[in-house]
């Protein structure tokens, strides 16, 4: 049987912020409004995490190919299974978007160079006044501990203020998860294919 993460928005309410950020950042129709933005002429290779693109929107924002969707065709892109990472993955794909300073010389904004420094506090700074800064987190989607996370293309994920609670109720959630299915992480000197791997995906319900 496929391993599916299941949210529901009405059962699991106390992680709610986590599950409407993955709904955004899922569905192609919506995600090309989630941070950081993709436009025309971006690249991976383009991208400078140092300089994240400009908040906007400049109304030329483009859609991502962000996979995990239970709810799309298995041989699309969206539809594309993701993979639990190695154990030093977890903090590759952070590191794009935080622990490191950046700066955004088209709003006159920078953030220097500490630990808690991240991208949502400029492009969702309004969770982060309406709830203060110690009680928001940075969330990403896909999870920073699949290999498909921020680090993958530097493009292709999302990121949003969430409040802490709800952040690390999805964490026990996901972790939950991942132990009921025995997902391990990926060993890539000792796994030469992910045939004794396994794939999941999610799926969000009401």
């Amino acid at each position: 049987a496929d391993r599916v993460f299941t949210m529901s928005k009405s059962r699991d309410s106390e992680f709610l912020d986590v599950i409407l950020h993955i709904e955004k950042a899922l569905n192609p129709a919506t995600n090309a409004g989630t941070y950081p933005p993709y436009r025309p002429g971006d690249t991976t290779a383009g991208r400078d995490i140092n300089l994240p693109p400009v908040k906007g929107p400049l109304g030329n924002e483009l859609p991502k190919v962000i996979s995990g969707n239970y709810a799309k065709p298995p041989n699309t892109p969206e539809g594309a299974p993701l993979w639990r990472g190695t154990d030093t993955g977890y903090e590759d794909n952070r590191k794009i978007f935080s622990q490191h300073a950046f700066e955004v010389p088209q709003d006159n904004f920078r953030l220097g160079n500490y630990y808690s420094s991240n991208y949502c506090k400029y492009y969702t700074s309004d969770v982060y006044i309406k709830y203060g800064y110690t009680e928001v987190q940075c969330d990403e989607y896909p999870f920073a501990s699949t290999q498909e996370g921020a680090a993958k293309d530097k493009i292709n994920y999302s990121v949003q203020g969430v409040r802490a609670g709800h952040n690390w109720k999805h964490g026990d959630a996901l972790k939950a998860f991942y132990g009921h299915y025995r997902l391990l992480t990926y060993d890539p000197v000792n796994t030469i294919t992910k045939v004794s791997d396994s794939p999941f995906w999610v799926k969000i319900v009401d």
